[in-house]
């Protein structure tokens, strides 16, 4: 009994079965390259919302800190205390430059009047 084989059907199930698996493959690829696709695209702006989200964060924790200082500040009316206050400063430095001024004609006097008893000191009364 000698049997041949017949390949010819071999090969035509061979081709049938990959014709199928090619089918399936490009159903599959039809179907699952857009979600793919899709799916990279969803966790490339889910990293950029998260950036955002930390940009965010950063921003309100700077306003809230230009909130404490700009509340810590001085307000209107203690500035105008202020300008009260150095305008008190002000006039007393007048009163103390007039002040010195006399001082320093008084000491210009004395000084004279001290010259001339030293003068008369050093002189030995020889007039």
């Amino acid at each position: 009994m000698t049997s041949t084989i017949d390949f010819s059907q071999i090969v035509v199930v061979a081709a049938g079965i990959m014709t199928l698996l090619n089918l399936g493959a490009m159903v599959w690829t039809i179907f699952t390259g857009p979600a793919r696709k899709l799916s990279g695209r969803v966790s490339e702006l889910e990293d950029r919302a998260s950036e955002q989200d930390k940009r965010a964060e950063r921003h309100a924790q700077q306003l809230v800190g230009l909130s404490q200082t700009v509340n810590a500040m001085p307000g209107k009316d203690q500035m105008h205390q202020l300008e009260l206050a150095l305008a008190g400063i002000r006039g007393d430095l007048r009163e103390i430059g007039a002040t010195m001024e006399g001082n320093a004609k008084i000491m210009a006097r004395l000084e004279s009047v001290v010259t001339r008893h030293e003068d008369h000191l050093l002189e030995g009364g020889k007039r």
